[in-house]
């Protein structure tokens, strides 16, 4: 098979820790393009977070959408326009906060935000404000506050609700959650590398990215046999095993 679509993340797999794309990379990315293949990112960042990565990489014009938010969007990143998404069910978020909050632990809910006129909303009832601040701080992003998801009469369905946790703590309340929200969210468990903090990220079950990027391949006429992806962590698990080659 002559693949003709590479995906690949970001985080450890396409920028070091300085957040920059290495010579050797775009290299290959120039390399992979003369022989007429054609790449895009899958990220589990935000499409803010994504551009600066994106605008160091020698793309072809016009550039393809990217999969973001672990594969609950598929932005345009020249507009920032919204072409896909996966949210997930409000009420089901909203169950989700008051879990999180009795647990102890503060919601970011991430929305789309070319929809909307905020990028998250931020349930100030638990720990993890300081790293939350922290991330707000180095990114200009626009935030709705309450003391609960349900407090903020407007909130839209989210495309992700993050917490914040220690190490053992995001093992056992990922393994709490996947039991309670079974067949309603999908649920993992990471470090944050740019922040040095583990997060709890929760999804609607059909979000990731996987299809986000056969949204992609679909639009180019591209069978999912003939993409490769390219990724590291948990989040990447469907596409490196359901694409026609995955590689970490």
């Amino acid at each position: 098979m002559k693949y003709r679509l590479i995906a690949i993340d970001v985080d450890g797999t396409l920028v070091d820790s300085n957040q920059l794309v290495a010579p050797e990379t775009q290299d290959a990315i120039r390399h992979a393009q003369d022989r007429g293949i054609q790449i895009c990112i899958a990220t589990g960042r935000s499409m803010k977070e994504t551009l600066p990565v994106w605008r160091q990489l020698p793309l072809s014009d016009p550039p393809l959408p990217m999969a973001v938010i672990g594969g609950a969007m598929v932005c345009d990143p020249v507009t920032q326009r919204t072409l896909y998404h996966r949210p997930i069910d409000l009420e089901v978020a909203l169950e989700l906060d008051a879990v999180l909050a009795a647990a102890g632990h503060s919601s970011l809910a991430f929305v789309d935000g070319w929809r909307h006129d905020a990028d998250y909303y931020f349930g100030e009832n638990g720990n993890g404000e300081a790293a939350m601040e922290m991330w707000f701080s180095k990114m200009n992003v626009r935030i709705r506050r309450g003391a609960s998801l349900r407090s903020m009469p407007d909130m839209p369905a989210p495309m992700r609700i993050n917490a914040v946790a220690s190490a053992q703590e995001a093992t056992s309340l990922a393994r709490e959650l996947a039991e309670r929200f079974a067949g309603r969210l999908v649920i993992h468990s990471l470090l944050a590398p740019n922040y040095g903090v583990y997060v709890v990220e929760a999804f609607h079950p059909q979000a990731d990215k996987y299809r986000a990027v056969a949204y992609i391949a679909q639009g180019l006429r591209i069978p999912t046999a003939a993409i490769a992806a390219i990724g590291d962590d948990v989040n990447d698990i469907p596409m490196l095993s359901q694409c026609g080659l995955g590689a970490t």
